[in-house]
């Protein structure tokens, strides 16, 4: 078959125009969704550590869990357009007619103001002679169209009613699909980056991926707190409305600066014309009190909240935020106004990217005060793992594989293996990594479980529990040590070039649906047939290029008769027509569906393929969900694989890297 032609770099460059051209009439001809996709995607990317949670700790599968999830969504929604939505219109219909009086009465305070010289200090302010006329329509006519346009958003809203409840329910269901298909729509997109930049590109989202996971994540805690923390004081100190100024607290926390403003401003002016308080002060009094409560919580949030809920992602001055918000609004509306500080976060990360690469310079430079290339990261301690580490241990695996990473399910019995060892890595009294070694059989380890937190990668924290973990291994007699790693793991592979060990295989991880059809050829090995299904498992391995690998689990060991006599007591060992192969399998799991897994098998040449479909007629008969099988990486292999139906579910490949003494 002849090769595909490349295209030549005139082609590249018009095919991109156009696709450039189609994308821009799209948002234009098709505006008006902008906003709902927008709100669609906040919401699945809000929505979805609850999901993990769901699917965790139920058991249920994903789909099961984002219907949960709908479902108790939808009763919230019927709450509060019920009798809490009807409390809240009459509130807030009050608010705005205490605003337009307090509007209304700025003329008599100004005439009041003017009628008597002003003294403060040597100074004497007679405003009697001024011509304030034109300043008191300026502010009148500045506030009233202020209050104006809010009543008219609002009375917009209810008017067009129909309008926003469809739109609502477009977000919705875009965000279910999208909660539902997040997986396969993060691989998707892995997919389609060129290999040799897929390292920048893991580079840039781990650098957005705080940012934006600090602002809506922790600005969505953020405006709950302060929210019913407004609220509450403000219903303590008995001022009106506290449920509408709660509400407009909670919305402020996404409006920089401005938005604090506003609220205390609000409710200042609703104490002024309240016309009693059970604290028995003057409307003047009484509005100061409620002002300097508002600046505390506010100064409380700014000084204490939001350094621990939000840390310094965003890194931008004020007048940065305040000008982006503008900018924002007057560009995407509320959703720009809502989203201009991570947006304008985004920009400067990817500025500095295109700056770097237009003037070949290191996209990602050493961070100032970082260790040399040949000292160890200081005040890094290596230890055994503590009981207390687990809080550390969940926080960390929260943002590996989605939440999917199996350490949560086995740290207790990694804890109490007196075999093996746990290690941990310290740094200022936190757990910042850790790293596993165990014992697998008579002079066989196996190195796992490696996990570094991804703000302190980079300090060489991987490489030192390596290290200690391959030092206990030859405190412990040595013998054989191995360990499995992706294949874009670069670091990785050079800490095991460092530390001797080599690589011995290449896999590829492949899966299939069970066969819902045809009777299964497979029966048990027994305990009786040991010595002769070990006798076959010599004189077939042979044939494979790794023949006496056995992976039970993730941990690769070589084939010892001990190894088969306790897959056979475990069930997973079997003969396939009449003993002219055998197949060793585990139970597994793959997102809380149950996964029967490839251990190894021997068979005769020729036979691959059509004992891989029986297996998934095997797989049927055990109830799984799939049959799964790290395969060799070799074209034959793939090629028979994939002709018994087995698709590779990992874009990299599986390194196994073994070290003996």
């Amino acid at each position: 078959m002849d090769a595909s032609p490349r295209w030549s770099t005139n082609t590249k460059l018009i095919v991109m125009l156009a696709v450039l051209v189609v994308i821009g009439f799209f948002l234009v001809r098709f505006q008006v969704l902008i906003i709902p996709l927008i709100m669609a995607l906040i919401l699945a990317y809000l929505l979805n550590p609850l999901v993990i949670l769901l699917t965790k700790y139920l058991r249920a599968s994903r789909t099961a869990a984002v219907l949960i999830l709908y479902g108790i969504l939808i009763l919230i929604l019927i709450g509060l357009t019920g009798g809490a939505g009807y409390l809240l219109q009459q509130q807030l219909s009050g608010v705005l007619a205490t605003v337009r009086r307090f509007i209304d009465s700025i003329p008599v305070w100004i005439d009041t103001l003017s009628a008597e010289p002003i003294l403060l200090g040597p100074f004497t302010f007679d405003l009697s002679t001024a011509d304030i006329t034109l300043l008191q329509d300026a502010l009148l006519s500045a506030a009233r169209d202020g209050v104006g346009q809010i009543t008219e958003l609002l009375t917009g809203a209810a008017t067009d009613v129909v309008s926003f409840v469809g739109w609502t329910v477009f977000a919705f269901m875009v965000a279910f699909y999208l909660l539902h298909d997040m997986d396969a729509l993060q691989h998707s997109l892995v997919r389609i980056v060129p290999e040799n930049h897929k390292k920048d590109v893991g580079r840039l989202l781990s650098e957005l991926g705080p940012i934006w996971n600090a602002f809506l994540r922790g600005q969505m805690l953020l405006s709950l707190i302060m929210g019913l923390a407004i609220g509450a004081a403000m219903g303590l100190l008995g001022v009106r409305y506290a449920l509408v100024l709660g509400l407009m607290a909670a919305l402020a926390e996404f409006i920089p600066i401005i938005g604090a403003n506003v609220v205390g401003a609000t409710a200042v002016v609703i104490a002024l014309f309240q016309p009693a308080n059970w604290l028995g002060l003057s409307p003047v009094a009484y509005a100061v009190v409620v002002g300097l409560t508002g600046g505390v919580l506010q100064q409380l949030e700014s000084n204490f909240l939001i350094p621990r809920v939000m840390g310094d992602q965003l890194k931008l001055h004020p007048a940065i935020m305040i000008i982006g918000a503008l900018v924002g609004f007057s560009l995407l509306g509320l959703p720009g106004l809502l989203l201009s500080g991570p947006i304008i976060a985004t920009a400067r990360v990817f500025g500095k990217y295109v700056h770097a690469k237009l003037f070949d310079l290191p996209p990602w430079p050493a961070q100032e005060g970082a260790p040399s290339a040949d000292a160890k990261p200081p005040r890094v301690r290596i230890r055994p793992a503590r009981e207390s580490d687990k809080k550390d241990m969940l926080e960390l695996t929260e943002k590996i594989w989605e939440g999917h990473d199996y350490t949560p399910q086995v740290w207790s019995a990694w804890q109490t293996d007196r075999k093996g060892l746990l290690a941990a890595a310290e740094l200022d009294k936190r757990m910042v990594g850790f790293g596993k070694l165990s014992f697998v059989g008579p002079g066989e380890w196996w190195l796992e479980g490696l996990r570094v937190h991804p703000g302190f990668q980079g300090m060489k924290i991987g490489s030192l529990l390596t290290e200690h973990l391959v030092d206990a291994w030859r405190k412990r007699g040595g013998g054989v040590i191995r360990l499995a790693t992706s294949s874009e793991r670069v670091e990785v592979h050079r800490v095991c070039g460092r530390l001797g060990f080599r690589r011995v295989g290449v896999f590829r991880v492949t899966a299939a649906k069970p066969l819902t059809r045809g009777a299964c050829e497979y029966r048990p090995v027994t305990n009786a047939e040991l010595p002769e299904a070990t006798a076959f498992w010599k004189e077939h391995g042979a044939a494979w290029k790794t023949p006496d690998l056995i992976n039970d689990g993730w941990q690769w060991s070589r084939f010892t008769e001990a190894w088969l006599a306790e897959i056979v007591r475990r069930g997973g060992a079997w003969w396939w027509r009449n003993r002219s192969a055998i197949l060793l399998t585990y139970d597994s799991e793959h997102d809380h569906k149950p996964s029967l897994e490839v251990s190894a098998f021997v068979a005769p040449s020729g036979m691959l393929a059509p004992m891989l479909r029986q297996m998934r007629v095997l797989a049927r008969t055990k109830k799984a969900e799939r049959a799964a099988w790290v395969a060799p990486d070799f074209p034959r292999i793939t090629q028979t694989a994939q002709r018994a139906g087995f698709t590779s579910v990992w874009d990299s490949r599986l390194w196994l890297f073994e070290r003996s003494e």
